[in-house]
């Protein structure tokens, strides 16, 4: 539902998507975007601030049958208030629950008081233990102290807690090393860096996964010298490093293009090379891998079937709904990349059979969504977007005169980190050309500054 709030840092009034309702047998998606803290966030459209609205929750697990309310108390609710709220959360579950699956732990759910002791109980659900969560908790304290610990502190640490050192570990570490480098702190940067090569050099996961690492950049050096991924080229390397599980699926899922009927039948062809040399061990081994392999190919065709047939239906909902705008706002959470594939691909479907109704309704649909997506980008973004696309430098002058209020050195600074991700990022020619063009506007803005 559409829920009117104020933003706390420049008082503008707007609606926000709120979910009070997370029911998975229903909504399986609700789930992950809670447990990824993509829920119930808010962006003003005047300021661009975003932050977490504070709302009760009712979260229903069929599967688990885990049903249990969450009531900030920031809300300040007295116990009627509190009991009504609840209720009111209970019935709405109970009405879109079929009277046949409705069962006795739904009547009454259970309260958790504490936000953290909520989420741990979902990822219970989902095999992470309340001791994985405090060992994460652990692994961060300790990553903290040694970005910013002398070295003799570091020896100590790292020979007193070797064990909490794993891939979770240099995965927070990467995190941390992005976030570094995105907001130019580069004393912290460099670090964190120093800190990366020497638990690379150090430690026994480190080593792994620099030889991870060096197996998967062997890979795409090929695949660019090549100019092309093959399912040849993959068996090639996934059979160098059969040893390596970690390896294996790295590689497997770099190379997804090539991991086809092709890819096994190669690899089948390798298992019989070997068993008629009497490398029993070896073909032993790639029968294994082979087998698991065919497992994963399973689960990544039936996780994919399920994702498109999610978006199809988000489609379908939209596509039904009177009012197509109001339902793209209430599904904006599955509005993703698989979501506008499948779109894109029906109105190129509906094209190529001359279906013009289908493909008006479509494009309708299509046209709503970037109205939408507009509206969620920052305000500095859609300036930036519009000092683009204006054809004159008077124009650009006009448009920074009538936002003055936004022309301020982080204006200044977003150019130039677009700048310097144009060019980069893009073909050599053209990247210039556009990096130029924002270094002007860069200019332009810090002379009004």
């Amino acid at each position: 539902m559409l829920n009117q709030i104020t933003c706390p840092n420049c008082q503008t009034t707007f609606n926000a998507e709120v979910h009070q309702v997370i029911d998975v047998g229903q909504n399986p998606q609700l789930k992950y975007e809670l447990l990824n803290g993509a829920l119930n966030v808010f962006v003003c459209p005047n300021c661009g601030m975003s932050g977490q609205m504070a709302t009760p929750i009712l979260y229903h697990d069929p599967e688990n049958e885990l049903f249990m309310v969450h009531v900030p108390m920031e809300l300040d609710l007295g116990p009627d208030e509190r009991q009504q709220l609840i209720g009111r959360l209970v019935q709405e579950v109970m009405d879109q629950t079929p009277p046949e699956e409705r069962r006795g732990y739904m009547l009454q759910p259970q309260e958790i008081i504490s936000y953290q002791t909520f989420m741990e109980k979902i990822l219970e659900t989902e095999g992470i233990t309340p001791e994985m969560i405090a060992r994460q908790r652990k692994q961060a304290e300790l990553l903290q102290t040694l970005a910013t610990a002398d070295k003799d502190v570091v020896d100590h640490l790292l020979e007193e807690r070797a064990d909490e050192i794993d891939e979770a570990f240099f995965a927070m570490l990467r995190s941390m090393i992005e976030a570094a480098q995105q907001q130019g702190d580069d004393d912290r940067l460099l670090r964190l860096i120093n800190l990366q090569a020497r638990l690379y050099r150090e430690t026994e996961i480190g080593q792994e996964l620099e030889q991870r690492q060096a197996a998967l950049r062997k890979f795409q050096q090929e695949v660019r010298k090549e100019d092309a991924l093959t399912p040849k080229m993959l068996v090639t390397h996934v059979v160098e490093h059969s040893d390596d599980p970690g390896t294996v699926d790295a590689l497997v899922s770099m190379g997804q293009q090539a991991f086809n009927y092709e890819f096994f039948s190669l690899l089948t062809e390798e298992i019989e090379r070997r068993a008629k040399q009497q490398d029993k061990e070896g073909a032993k081994q790639l029968t294994q891998l082979r087998q698991r392999l065919l497992e994963m190919r399973k689960e990544m065709e039936e996780q994919s079937q399920r994702i498109l047939q999610q978006a199809n239906e988000t489609l379908q909902t939209i596509l039904n709904a009177d009012d197509k705008a109001a339902a793209i706002q209430e599904n904006v959470g599955r509005i993703d990349d698989t979501f506008m594939y499948v779109l894109n691909a029906l109105i190129a479907q509906a094209e190529q059979q001359g279906q013009t109704q289908r493909v008006n309704q479509l494009q309708e649909v299509q046209d709503l969504i970037m109205e939408e997506a507009e509206k969620q980008v920052p305000p500095q973004i859609r300036l930036i977007n519009r000092l683009l696309q204006a054809e004159t430098e008077a124009e650009q002058r006009t448009i920074l005169e009538e936002n003055q209020n936004m022309v301020t050195p982080e204006l200044a600074q977003m150019l130039n980190a677009l700048a310097e991700e144009v060019t980069s990022d893009g073909q050599a020619g053209q990247a210039q050309e556009i990096a130029g063009q924002i270094r002007k506007l860069q200019a332009m803005v810090e002379a009004r500054m």
